[in-house]
């Protein structure tokens, strides 16, 4: 009897005994709808379902060929492989597929040998890779994985016993002015190291290389259910355990706190927020304090002091005022490089639906050309169904779709097409990013979707403009969203289509030739060479200074086991989305948390 949890994330068989009983025995590829409290999550499709339905069937096979239980097998490669061959098994692979494309309807087994990809699972960085998550988010060190992941206990008090939020040693003053402590601060020795959780799911169970501590949007910061001076203290725990800074974050902006207005046809709120000058000052009084870690600023158009009311525009009086003061800032802290993540695309009740369109990015990104803007979820939102671009004279700039963000573009003459180097069939929007998080978990159970939405960014927005984001901890460790895009690759059909002969494959200096070397591939410049433009950071400098830090020694040496086989296993890997499943759970969400004004 098949135990279906939370729509079907953990599929569990249990005709046999537990070996871990403290650990989870989920799939570790999670097809199943899960939202990070920004949509509602729609229903499973018959698709997702039967993708579920097929690598249980096959884990469960190939488990007993490996004599392991369950809870060991679904922590290996091989387990993760079941999970995209499962896709391609259910999937029409018209356009898109994870290599298993000469898999027939009679085929009954994933056997393992069939696999010429199995390098492609593992939890170290392959060749040429640095993987760059641009939206990654803490969780409430009293949340759920104290109680699902037990064993994550035994093993932090055996490595890390006297820390006390850093590594232990001396105590000192960080640079932003809070107290570095030494030794056990706490009598739960797991309460000192619950911001471990941030960098054990993203750093030991998956390949991510380097992070940005991204914030919810709530004002002031007192409200926050991750208030700046916490998410600062996490950043600085993750960069001393590490011995590297691996770890930055952004500050949350909102320039319409106080608004009691409504957007105007143009853009503009009638009256000046309340608020607006106390929260440009704030940027410079947090730039001077966070100056170490700080690299950028939030902000959610949507979100705003009145309910469907108060949302705003970047190219309004008062985006541009904000937009000026990001500029400023910049000039004053030189290390702060002018970044704007701006939330575009999904939006709740209560949110003001307008702010989340992406009509104004077009407009601002060409106003403000030394600016960058990471236009985090492209515009997508559940029930955007991933086609080729539908054409300026169908598509729509004012909607919650990733054709919206390339009409904001094209109306503004500042898509990809106008700024290519003469000879070549690819240019790059020189300030404009399209930030995958939540929007390749959502299509990548269907490779038909993920190629239509790889293909109209690269065509429209550029190779070098498409920024690696995953919206964890929402939906755990972000493996399984790493091994999809090392895995994906166009059809035939596809790469005619989208004139991309090499697919990902690709040179992102220009598409149409092979790439020289790894780490000039369009897929490796996704995963985070291009969005380390934008942040200023030198992926050679920090791949090199990684590889000798000592959480990456402990992930080698202490951590793994069988690396580079089918067998390669991250023993505590939870593979728990924490992220809500159902409707219910976003407005019980939406009624007892600060996102409710």
């Amino acid at each position: 009897m098949i135990n279906w949890k939370r729509h079907g994330a953990s599929l569990t068989s249990r005709p046999y005994r537990y070996s871990w009983p403290d650990l989870s025995e989920d799939l570790p590829v999670d097809v199943m709808p899960c939202s990070n409290e920004e949509y509602f999550p729609p229903p499973p499709t018959r698709q997702q379902l039967a993708i579920m339905r097929l690598a249980d069937r096959e884990t469960e096979r190939l488990r007993r060929k490996f004599n392991m239980t369950r809870a060991e097998f679904v922590r290996t490669a091989a387990a993760m492989s079941i999970g995209f061959w499962a896709i391609d098994m259910v999937s029409p692979g018209l356009f898109g597929n994870y290599g298993w494309a000469h898999n027939t309807e009679t085929t009954d087994a994933c056997d393992l040998e069939w696999d010429g990809k199995k390098g492609l699972q593992t939890l170290r960085n392959l060749p040429g890779e640095f993987i760059f998550d641009v939206q990654s988010h803490h969780v409430d060190p009293d949340g759920m994985w104290r109680v699902t992941n037990p064993a994550i206990h035994a093993f932090f008090a055996a490595v890390w016993p006297q820390s006390s939020g850093v590594t232990g040693g001396h105590p000192g003053i960080r640079p932003d002015g809070s107290v570095r402590g030494g030794g056990a601060g706490e009598v739960d020795p797991i309460q000192n190291l619950s911001r471990f959780h941030y960098l054990k799911e993203l750093m030991l169970d998956s390949a991510t290389t380097a992070t940005v501590l991204s914030c919810v949007p709530t004002s002031p910061d007192a409200d926050n259910p991750l208030p700046l001076a916490e998410a600062a203290l996490t950043v600085d725990t993750v960069n001393e355990l590490s011995g590297t800074k691996r770890t930055v974050m952004h500050a949350f902006v909102m320039p319409n706190r106080g608004s009691t207005g409504s957007i105007n046809p143009g853009g503009s709120i009638p009256r000046k927020p309340v608020y607006l000058d106390q929260e440009l000052n704030l940027m410079v009084e947090r730039a001077h304090r966070y100056r170490h870690i700080l690299r950028g600023w939030k902000t959610y158009c949507a979100w705003g002091s009145v309910p469907n009311a108060s949302g705003w525009y970047l190219d309004s009086d008062m985006g541009m005022a904000f937009l000026e003061q990001v500029r400023n800032v910049s000039h004053k802290f030189p290390e702060i490089p002018p970044v704007v993540a701006t939330h575009k695309g999904f939006a709740l009740p209560g949110f003001d639906q307008r702010g989340a369109y992406p009509r104004d990015i077009g407009p601002a990104a060409k106003a403000f050309p030394d600016i960058s803007f990471l236009v985090y979820h492209s515009g997508f939102d559940i029930g955007d169904t991933q086609r080729p671009y539908a054409g300026d004279d169908k598509a729509t700039s004012s909607a919650n779709k990733v054709d919206a963000l390339i009409k904001s573009l094209r109306e503004n003459d500042y898509d990809a097409t106008k700024f290519r180097k003469k000879g070549h069939k690819f240019g790059n929007v020189p300030n404009v990013y399209a930030e995958l998080g939540s929007v390749w978990r959502s299509v990548m159970s269907d490779p038909d979707q993920s190629a239509h939405l790889l293909g109209k960014l690269i065509k429209y927005v550029g190779p070098k403009r498409i920024a690696w984001g995953t919206d964890s901890l929402w939906y755990g460790s972000p493996q399984a969203e790493i091994v999809a895009l090392r895995r994906f690759e166009f059809s035939e059909r596809a790469k005619e289509m989208y004139h991309l002969p090499h697919g990902l494959e690709g040179d992102v200096e220009d598409p149409t030739r092979k790439a020289p070397r790894p780490s000039r591939t369009i897929r490796n410049g996704i995963l985070g060479r291009n969005a380390a433009r934008a942040y200023r950071v030198d992926p050679f400098k920090m791949r090199h200074e990684i590889d000798c830090d000592d959480v990456n020694g402990l992930k080698q040496n202490d951590y793994l086991s069988g690396l580079g086989t089918e067998r390669e296993s991250a023993p505590l890997a939870s593979h728990v989305a924490p992220g809500p499943r159902t409707r219910r759970e976003i407005v019980k969400m939406l009624r007892e948390t600060p996102w409710s004004p």
